[in-house]
């Protein structure tokens, strides 16, 4: 009997133990509402650049098709992606135009906005605009290293 009570007491113990280390994730984002990303004026923007991107797997799990990826130069969004979704393979790759003028040469910076989650993020990574250039393929699309913008 005094057996029994020693392992009740260590049971006891034990899930208090367990229960006790389990704790709510500390970090806190901020959440996002919907950007309306557009090119404004791509008819004074006659030089274009293409980029084929990718999110990373571990965004996939939460991906949505109404999702969005735009390309930005200084500041301004140049670019907005379109989803190609294979059905089969689950494969996602978004393509964009980025549009510029012809004496432009700037830094192209990535943003991702996830609609489940309403998180922004954006791509560590940038790129120089380049007329008629192209950043990644539709078979090896450029995985963006996004991190979350608070």
């Amino acid at each position: 009997m005094k057996n029994i009570e020693k392992y009740k007491i260590w049971i006891v113990a034990l899930v208090l133990l367990v229960l006790g280390s389990c704790s709510k994730d500390d970090e806190q984002f901020t959440t996002s509402p919907e950007p309306a990303w557009s090119v404004q004026s791509p008819e004074l923007l006659p030089s274009s650049f293409t980029a084929i991107v990718a999110i990373p797997d571990n965004l996939n799990v939460y991906a949505d098709d109404n999702d969005k990826v735009a390309a930005f130069i200084n500041g301004e969004c140049r670019g907005v992606g379109t989803l190609i979704k294979e059905e089969d393979s689950g494969k996602r790759v978004y393509f964009l135009t980025i549009r510029a003028s012809d004496t432009e040469s700037g830094e192209i910076t990535f943003r991702y906005f996830n609609t489940r989650l309403s998180y922004l993020y954006q791509a560590e990574e940038t790129v120089d605009f380049e007329s008629d250039g192209t950043y990644g393929s539709y078979d090896t699309p450029i995985i963006l290293d996004l991190q979350i913008v608070s």
